[in-house]
């Protein structure tokens, strides 16, 4: 059974192969006019993938793309033009060229987000535009007539239009490549960078570097849609004004966003709509216009969503009920989870914060002059009320701020300057207050995002993954450790289940197997019980105390007083940003400070 498994998904790949290229030979071998047709919803359905590989799956919506697209087109003509360059020599000089654009537009870009950084990328194509407008060398608004694609030599005359066959079998290559970046284990971490970037960071992902190469990435397909399109007549700049950035990402919406045929759908559409519906301009464009509106309205997922909706609606009614909250509280659940540990030696510092401040505004420091040393194979409680400076703390440890005044060293490693990416190689992971988790992922595929620090290369190898056997096993063993990890933490039977599909409780401890699965021997918890039932509080003392009892160190901050110092070596209260008290947990307890900032007594 599982051979036949084994084999299915390569056979399956192949068999639309097959019937893409008899497509592709069809089209070569028919009319002009169908292979027009074909080819322009082919260079736009390129555009359109490279576009849905940054707005899908790192939620970057760039506005840029018709300029990235004029870059390709106009260097590809100019080139073979003037310096008599041929168009295959010219392949790599678009696609690598472009690529290195949107490499330092995406760094440019990158300093802003959302609205500012479509704002910013708009402002690149109207420049482009402006420029091939202005411009001599470009023609001006005339433009300049595209390279001549040569033919198939005499034997292979059968196979009909060479132009077809080169635009479609680009296409082809940009399927691939999307298709095996979906595959691979950076397809998850992507959606993390998207949808909940702490989480990837304090995974170990350099998340503005990953989102920078893959609209370098998108910008070099740009560029091959560019090199394609010049082959099918003029180049000239209205082919490439604002408009066309924008239509761009009509046709990812329509088809579906982040989905791998949804772009292709949209580009069809989008590019054959004045074809098949051919009447009054105006008209044209009223009903082109409430098409789009009606799919916003009703469909956001767009064509694609819509149908994996219904195959899901189909599919939950064959579901089994979900098991009950009860199960979470299964003793034996921790079992195993000593191994997964890279602990340091017992009673050497594995945190140490000597002297640091921090202050979010000028004149009020929300961490003042804190002195903390953890020492390895303890769990430390950070309390004290609201606004005392524990979560501030937290994050200077973990790196999501940097301290103004003061050193944080990990395991030995001064990181004070260092970013979250660079706390998972030194020991230390973290989790949130608030569950921060891929909510269309599963279980297991969120934990696994925890391993990107100790897989090698992930981002490198994915445009390629499918082709490589041993990142392919890889793959398998990341998922067998993220299910092993969540067995740990008693969530083996919701492994599969999709976080938006599950309770609180579940999501709380996903986090923590995610924390845990790397071996990481700190774990920084943010109220880590907050909303959970009393049998789920039991459940999370007892791993803690399995995990330092195997050597691993814990910083847990929570208000719940009573959890605090049931599993506590030692606690430290904070207030106002000050340490009142720091030392063993029953000492603590017992301080009048303590009582009466705290605990109100």
């Amino acid at each position: 059974m599982k051979s036949a498994l084994r084999y299915a998904r390569p056979a399956a790949a192949a068999a639309i192969a097959v019937c893409y290229l008899l497509f592709t030979l069809a089209i070569a071998r028919g009319t002009v006019y169908d292979q027009s047709l074909v080819t322009t919803a082919a260079c736009f359905a390129i555009l359109a993938i490279s576009l849905d590989m940054v707005a899908g799956m790192t939620g970057l919506y760039s506005l840029g793309h018709a300029g990235l697209f004029a870059c390709g087109a106009y260097a590809t003509a100019l080139l073979n033009s003037h310096l008599g360059i041929g168009v295959f020599a010219l392949l790599p000089v678009a696609v690598v060229g472009t690529g290195l654009i949107g490499l330092v537009l995406g760094s440019l870009s990158l300093r802003v987000s959302g609205l500012y950084f479509a704002i910013t990328t708009f402002i690149f194509t109207l420049v482009i535009a402006v420029l091939a407008s202005d411009l001599k060398i470009t023609g001006g608004l005339q433009g300049i007539e595209g390279p001549l694609f040569p033919s198939f030599p005499a034997g292979l005359a059968w196979l009909g239009d060479s132009v077809t066959w080169c635009v479609l079998l680009a296409l082809l290559v940009t399927i691939f490549l999307v298709v095996s970046i979906r595959a691979s284990a950076l397809y998850p971490v992507l959606l993390a960078i998207r949808d909940a970037e702490p989480f990837a960071a304090a995974a170990g992902v350099r998340t503005a570097a990953v989102k920078i190469g893959m609209f370098g990435l998108s910008a070099a397909l740009a560029g091959l849609a560019g090199w394609c399109f010049s082959f099918l007549g003029i180049v000239s700049p209205g082919q490439f004004s604002w408009n066309i950035s924008v239509n761009i990402l009509v046709m990812v919406i329509l088809g579906g966003i982040n989905t791998t045929i949804g772009p292709i759908i949209g580009a069809v559409f989008v590019s054959m709509f004045p074809a098949y519906v051919n009447f009054s301009p105006l008209w044209q464009e009223l009903v082109y216009g409430a098409l789009f509106v009606l799919v916003i309205v009703f469909f956001p997922a767009g064509f694609t969503g819509l149908v994996v909706r219904l195959a899901r609606l189909a599919g939950s009614r064959l579901r089994l009920r979900l098991p009950s909250r009860a199960s979470l509280a299964v003793p034996s659940a921790v079992d195993g989870l000593a191994p997964r540990v890279r602990a340091v030696a017992r009673n050497t510092p594995a945190v140490e914060c000597h002297h640091v401040s921090f202050a979010y505004t000028k004149g009020v420091k929300a961490v003042d002059d804190v002195t903390l040393i953890v020492p390895a194979g303890t769990i430390h409680g950070l309390i004290g009320p609201n606004g005392s400076g524990k979560s501030t703390l937290v994050s200077l440890i973990a790196g999501e701020r940097r301290p103004d005044f003061g050193s944080v060293s990990i395991n030995g490693a001064d990181l004070s300057s260092a970013g979250p990416w660079a706390r998972p190689g030194h020991g230390l992971a973290r989790t949130f207050q608030t569950a921060v988790l891929v909510r269309e992922l599963t279980n297991r595929a969120n934990v696994a995002i925890g391993l990107y620090s100790r897989v090698p290369r992930i981002a490198v190898r994915a445009p390629v993954w499918p082709l490589l056997p041993r990142a392919r096993r890889q793959a398998r063993a990341m998922s067998a450790r993220a299910g092993l990890a969540l067995s740990q933490v008693g969530m083996d039977s919701w492994a599969g289940k999709r976080v938006v599909e599950v309770p609180h409780g579940v999501q709380q401890l996903t986090q923590l197997a995610s924390a845990t699965v790397s071996g990481s021997g700190v774990l920084v918890l943010d109220e880590p019980v907050a909303g959970l039932s009393p049998s789920e509080v039991d459940h999370v003392a007892a791993i803690l105390r399995e995990f330092r009892a195997a050597g691993g160190t814990v910083i847990v901050v929570e208000h719940q007083v009573q959890f605090v110092f049931g599993i506590c070596d030692q606690v430290t209260v904070l207030s106002a940003g000050l340490v009142v008290a720091s030392g063993p947990a029953a000492q603590v307890r017992e301080d009048a400070r303590v009582r009466e900032v705290y605990l109100g007594q």
